[in-house]
Protein backbone atom coordinates (compact mmCIF):
# COMPACT_ATOMS: atom_id res chain seq x y z
CA UNK A 1 0.00 0.00 0.00
CA UNK A 2 3.09 2.13 1.17
CA UNK A 3 4.36 2.16 -2.63
CA UNK A 4 0.53 3.19 -3.78
CA UNK A 5 -0.01 5.96 -1.93
CA UNK A 6 3.71 7.52 -2.88
CA UNK A 7 2.88 6.74 -6.70
CA UNK A 8 -0.78 9.01 -6.06
CA UNK A 9 1.46 11.63 -3.87
CA UNK A 10 4.10 11.94 -7.00
CA UNK A 11 0.58 12.12 -9.75
CA UNK A 12 -0.75 14.80 -7.45
CA UNK A 13 2.23 17.41 -7.46
CA UNK A 14 2.51 19.62 -10.48
CA UNK A 15 5.75 19.87 -11.69
CA UNK A 16 5.18 22.93 -14.04
CA UNK A 17 4.56 24.86 -10.98
CA UNK A 18 7.56 24.32 -8.65
CA UNK A 19 7.83 27.78 -6.62
CA UNK A 20 9.35 28.14 -4.38
CA UNK A 21 12.01 25.23 -5.18
CA UNK A 22 15.73 26.40 -5.45
CA UNK A 23 15.74 24.24 -8.91
CA UNK A 24 13.48 26.47 -10.44
CA UNK A 25 16.70 28.91 -10.98
CA UNK A 26 18.21 26.19 -12.78
CA UNK A 27 15.79 26.04 -15.27
CA UNK A 28 16.26 29.96 -15.72
CA UNK A 29 18.44 28.61 -18.68
CA UNK A 30 17.90 26.54 -21.87
CA UNK A 31 21.96 26.09 -22.38
CA UNK A 32 22.93 23.13 -20.34
CA UNK A 33 26.60 24.26 -19.03
CA UNK A 34 24.20 27.67 -17.54
CA UNK A 35 21.88 24.74 -15.97
CA UNK A 36 25.12 23.10 -14.55
CA UNK A 37 26.70 26.39 -13.22
CA UNK A 38 23.03 27.34 -11.77
CA UNK A 39 22.14 24.47 -10.53
CA UNK A 40 25.84 24.08 -8.35
CA UNK A 41 25.14 27.10 -7.04
CA UNK A 42 21.71 26.65 -5.97
CA UNK A 43 22.39 23.61 -4.37
CA UNK A 44 25.42 24.71 -2.42
CA UNK A 45 23.65 27.03 -1.21
CA UNK A 46 19.97 25.20 -0.79
CA UNK A 47 19.82 25.35 3.00
CA UNK A 48 16.87 27.45 5.06
CA UNK A 49 14.11 28.29 3.31
CA UNK A 50 13.51 27.28 0.15
CA UNK A 51 12.09 30.88 -0.42
CA UNK A 52 15.20 32.89 0.42
CA UNK A 53 17.54 30.46 -1.05
CA UNK A 54 15.67 31.51 -4.33
CA UNK A 55 16.24 35.34 -3.45
CA UNK A 56 19.88 35.20 -2.34
CA UNK A 57 21.26 32.77 -5.25
CA UNK A 58 18.73 34.49 -7.69
CA UNK A 59 20.42 37.56 -7.03
CA UNK A 60 23.80 36.16 -7.45
CA UNK A 61 22.82 35.00 -10.87
CA UNK A 62 21.39 38.20 -11.95
CA UNK A 63 24.93 39.76 -11.68
CA UNK A 64 26.57 36.79 -13.20
CA UNK A 65 26.26 38.29 -17.09
CA UNK A 66 26.24 37.89 -19.82
CA UNK A 67 25.46 34.13 -18.24
CA UNK A 68 26.46 32.08 -15.67
CA UNK A 69 28.95 29.79 -17.48
CA UNK A 70 30.48 32.51 -19.54
CA UNK A 71 30.91 34.58 -16.17
CA UNK A 72 32.96 31.90 -15.47
CA UNK A 73 35.33 31.36 -17.98
CA UNK A 74 36.16 34.91 -17.94
CA UNK A 75 36.22 34.70 -14.36
CA UNK A 76 38.19 37.68 -12.68
CA UNK A 77 38.44 37.08 -8.16
CA UNK A 78 38.96 41.11 -7.82
CA UNK A 79 35.96 42.20 -10.66
CA UNK A 80 33.76 39.28 -8.70
CA UNK A 81 34.61 41.09 -5.18
CA UNK A 82 33.07 44.07 -6.43
CA UNK A 83 30.32 42.44 -8.10
CA UNK A 84 29.21 40.26 -5.34
CA UNK A 85 29.56 43.34 -2.68
CA UNK A 86 27.28 42.66 -0.37
CA UNK A 87 26.47 38.71 -0.49
CA UNK A 88 25.05 37.34 2.35
CA UNK A 89 23.38 33.73 2.62
CA UNK A 90 22.73 33.18 6.60
CA UNK A 91 26.45 32.75 7.69
CA UNK A 92 27.95 32.87 4.55
CA UNK A 93 29.26 35.79 3.26
CA UNK A 94 31.05 37.34 -0.46
CA UNK A 95 34.32 35.57 0.39
CA UNK A 96 33.03 32.16 0.37
CA UNK A 97 30.91 32.61 -2.85
CA UNK A 98 34.03 33.83 -4.28
CA UNK A 99 36.13 30.77 -2.93
CA UNK A 100 33.41 28.74 -4.33
CA UNK A 101 33.13 30.37 -7.37
CA UNK A 102 37.47 30.22 -8.33
CA UNK A 103 36.77 26.33 -7.74
CA UNK A 104 34.30 26.83 -10.39
CA UNK A 105 35.79 28.74 -12.92
CA UNK A 106 39.06 26.56 -12.60
CA UNK A 107 37.14 23.23 -12.94
CA UNK A 108 35.40 25.30 -15.98
CA UNK A 109 38.75 26.18 -17.64
CA UNK A 110 40.46 22.58 -17.30
CA UNK A 111 37.58 20.65 -18.35
CA UNK A 112 35.29 23.06 -20.49
CA UNK A 113 32.36 21.95 -18.40
CA UNK A 114 30.90 20.78 -14.93
CA UNK A 115 29.77 17.62 -17.12
CA UNK A 116 32.46 16.76 -18.11
CA UNK A 117 34.55 16.80 -14.82
CA UNK A 118 31.94 14.61 -13.95
CA UNK A 119 32.32 12.57 -16.79
CA UNK A 120 35.96 11.98 -15.44
CA UNK A 121 34.62 11.43 -12.30
CA UNK A 122 32.03 8.76 -13.02
CA UNK A 123 32.48 5.05 -12.60
CA UNK A 124 29.46 2.85 -13.52
CA UNK A 125 31.16 0.18 -11.78
CA UNK A 126 30.42 1.53 -8.60
CA UNK A 127 27.27 0.15 -6.44
CA UNK A 128 26.12 4.19 -6.22
CA UNK A 129 27.25 7.44 -6.77
CA UNK A 130 28.50 8.44 -3.72
CA UNK A 131 32.40 7.37 -4.92
CA UNK A 132 31.87 9.35 -8.00
CA UNK A 133 30.28 12.52 -6.19
CA UNK A 134 33.44 12.65 -3.84
CA UNK A 135 36.10 12.29 -6.49
CA UNK A 136 33.92 15.01 -7.79
CA UNK A 137 34.09 17.02 -5.12
CA UNK A 138 37.65 16.49 -4.11
CA UNK A 139 38.38 17.74 -7.85
CA UNK A 140 36.30 20.81 -7.40
CA UNK A 141 37.98 21.79 -4.35
CA UNK A 142 41.68 20.62 -4.97
CA UNK A 143 44.41 22.28 -2.63
CA UNK A 144 41.70 25.29 -2.03
CA UNK A 145 40.03 23.34 0.65
CA UNK A 146 38.32 25.72 3.58
CA UNK A 147 36.17 25.16 6.13
CA UNK A 148 33.10 27.18 3.81
CA UNK A 149 34.19 25.43 1.02
CA UNK A 150 33.26 21.58 2.72
CA UNK A 151 30.07 23.00 4.11
CA UNK A 152 29.21 24.26 0.61
CA UNK A 153 30.62 21.10 -1.43
CA UNK A 154 29.45 17.93 0.84
CA UNK A 155 31.25 14.64 0.02
CA UNK A 156 29.95 11.08 1.33
CA UNK A 157 33.71 10.89 2.37
CA UNK A 158 32.89 13.22 5.48
CA UNK A 159 29.79 10.94 6.39
CA UNK A 160 27.49 13.44 5.35
CA UNK A 161 24.05 12.84 3.63
CA UNK A 162 24.73 15.65 0.84
CA UNK A 163 21.76 16.36 0.75
CA UNK A 164 22.63 19.49 -1.19
CA UNK A 165 24.37 17.90 -3.53
CA UNK A 166 22.58 14.87 -4.06
CA UNK A 167 19.62 17.05 -4.88
CA UNK A 168 22.00 19.34 -7.41
CA UNK A 169 22.53 15.56 -9.50
CA UNK A 170 19.14 14.80 -9.07
CA UNK A 171 18.57 17.81 -11.46
CA UNK A 172 21.39 17.12 -13.46
CA UNK A 173 20.78 13.31 -14.20
CA UNK A 174 17.05 12.67 -13.69
CA UNK A 175 15.29 12.08 -17.28
CA UNK A 176 11.67 13.21 -16.21
CA UNK A 177 10.40 16.72 -15.01
CA UNK A 178 10.80 18.37 -13.00
CA UNK A 179 14.58 17.58 -13.40
CA UNK A 180 16.51 18.47 -16.31
CA UNK A 181 18.23 14.61 -17.38
CA UNK A 182 21.46 16.52 -19.34
CA UNK A 183 24.04 13.96 -17.70
CA UNK A 184 22.41 11.03 -19.49
CA UNK A 185 25.93 8.83 -18.94
CA UNK A 186 24.78 8.56 -15.17
CA UNK A 187 22.45 5.94 -14.38
CA UNK A 188 19.48 7.09 -12.71
CA UNK A 189 19.54 4.30 -10.67
CA UNK A 190 22.84 5.25 -8.69
CA UNK A 191 21.53 8.43 -7.35
CA UNK A 192 21.13 8.92 -3.74
CA UNK A 193 18.05 10.29 -2.41
CA UNK A 194 18.62 14.18 -0.71
CA UNK A 195 17.72 13.82 3.18
CA UNK A 196 17.10 16.88 4.70
CA UNK A 197 14.97 17.98 7.54
CA UNK A 198 11.84 17.26 5.43
CA UNK A 199 12.55 14.17 4.07
CA UNK A 200 14.15 12.08 7.28
CA UNK A 201 10.73 13.83 9.36
CA UNK A 202 8.89 12.21 6.51
CA UNK A 203 10.84 9.07 6.05
CA UNK A 204 10.77 8.47 10.07
CA UNK A 205 6.40 8.78 9.97
CA UNK A 206 6.19 6.39 6.82
CA UNK A 207 8.74 3.91 8.78
CA UNK A 208 10.84 4.08 5.61
CA UNK A 209 13.76 5.49 8.18
CA UNK A 210 14.76 4.23 11.65
CA UNK A 211 18.20 6.34 11.74
CA UNK A 212 18.41 9.41 14.56
CA UNK A 213 20.92 10.82 12.23
CA UNK A 214 20.16 12.00 8.56
CA UNK A 215 23.81 11.13 7.50
CA UNK A 216 25.29 9.16 4.48
CA UNK A 217 24.16 5.93 5.63
CA UNK A 218 20.58 7.14 6.67
CA UNK A 219 20.61 8.32 2.96
CA UNK A 220 21.53 5.13 1.23
CA UNK A 221 18.81 3.27 3.74
CA UNK A 222 16.08 5.12 2.37
CA UNK A 223 17.33 5.04 -1.16
CA UNK A 224 17.61 0.56 -0.57
CA UNK A 225 13.78 1.18 0.25
CA UNK A 226 12.88 2.93 -1.71
CA UNK A 227 14.26 1.38 -4.79
CA UNK A 228 12.08 -1.81 -3.33
CA UNK A 229 9.62 0.05 -4.82
CA UNK A 230 11.31 1.68 -8.18
CA UNK A 231 14.63 0.10 -8.94
CA UNK A 232 15.49 2.27 -11.93
CA UNK A 233 14.96 5.66 -10.59
CA UNK A 234 14.25 5.30 -6.42
CA UNK A 235 14.84 9.26 -6.19
CA UNK A 236 11.76 9.86 -8.45
CA UNK A 237 9.87 10.26 -5.04
CA UNK A 238 12.11 13.14 -3.57
CA UNK A 239 10.39 15.86 -5.10
CA UNK A 240 6.93 15.03 -4.01
CA UNK A 241 7.90 14.06 -0.16
CA UNK A 242 9.97 16.93 0.37
CA UNK A 243 7.24 19.46 -1.18
CA UNK A 244 5.02 18.17 1.79
CA UNK A 245 7.58 19.83 4.10
CA UNK A 246 8.60 22.66 2.41
CA UNK A 247 5.05 23.63 1.33
CA UNK A 248 4.82 22.96 5.62
CA UNK A 249 1.68 20.07 4.52
CA UNK A 250 3.78 17.94 6.83
CA UNK A 251 4.86 19.34 10.11
CA UNK A 252 6.85 18.61 13.16
CA UNK A 253 3.23 18.84 14.95
CA UNK A 254 0.58 16.94 13.70
CA UNK A 255 -2.25 19.39 12.12
CA UNK A 256 -5.43 17.87 11.86
CA UNK A 257 -6.73 19.84 8.75
CA UNK A 258 -3.59 18.55 7.06
CA UNK A 259 -3.47 14.99 7.70
CA UNK A 260 -7.30 14.95 7.28
CA UNK A 261 -6.78 15.32 3.49
CA UNK A 262 -3.06 13.52 3.18
CA UNK A 263 -2.50 11.07 0.49
CA UNK A 264 -0.32 9.19 3.19
CA UNK A 265 -2.83 9.02 5.98
CA UNK A 266 -3.25 5.58 6.14
CA UNK A 267 0.28 4.92 5.72
CA UNK A 268 1.47 6.97 8.48
CA UNK A 269 2.60 6.06 11.79
CA UNK A 270 1.17 8.99 13.28
CA UNK A 271 -2.63 9.74 11.97
CA UNK A 272 -5.00 12.39 13.34
CA UNK A 273 -7.51 10.19 14.73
Amino acid sequence: MLRQRLDALVATFDVTTIEPDPLQLVLRYSDPRDQEVAGILAGAFAYGRADIVVKNVGGVLDRMLPSPYEYLVNFDRAEARRRLAGFTHRFHKTPELIDLLTCLAAAIRQHNTLGDLFLVCYDDADRDIGPSLARFVDALIGPRRTKALDYLLTSPANHSACKRMNLFLRWMVRRTPPDLGIWAFVDPSKLVMPVDTHIHRIATFLGLNNRKSADWKAARALTDRLAKFDRTDPVRYDFAICRLGILDLCSRRRRKENCDVCLLRDVCRFPVV
